[in-house]
């Protein structure tokens, strides 16, 4: 499984994600014809390698019509990648193993240019062994 394949996996799997955007996660590319609330997430740079473990930082865009939805959003991914005593997540989804993932920088609220939409974009780090990566 690719990194990107997990943070998908995860996002889909949570129901405090879907109870706000239903299936519309979407990697790196979001269709013209997405609706209203939904999150874009992608890559930022390239994963680092050191002695068999590789961390990849992804930005996840979490995207609403209204500042509340919006907010709302934002809280459950940082819950979702906060994990239990501030230490992030780890274990395993599906078949790729996560050595941890944790945000890693605060969420800013941006106001979109294009009507009233609002993006709230949550850093967070992957963490995992590179023999992991299929």
């Amino acid at each position: 499984m690719k990194p990107y394949a997990a943070v998908l996996a995860l996002l889909k799997a949570t129901t405090a994600v879907t109870a706000i955007v239903g299936r519309r996660v979407y990697h790196a590319y979001v269709p013209k014809s997405a609706t209203m609330d939904n999150i874009a997430f992608f890559e930022i740079g390239l994963p680092r390698r050191f002695t068999g473990i590789e961390s990849q930082d992804y930005q996840i865009g979490c995207r609403g019509t209204t500042l509340a939805r919006t907010m709302d959003l934002a809280r459950v991914v940082v819950d979702l990648f906060h994990g239990t005593s501030s230490t992030g997540i780890y274990g395993t989804q599906g078949s790729f193993s996560i050595g941890r993932a944790f945000q890693s920088a605060p969420v800013p609220l941006i106001p979109e240019p294009r009507g009233s939409m609002y993006n709230a974009p949550v850093q967070i780090t992957m963490v995992y062994p590179s023999s992991t990566v299929s």
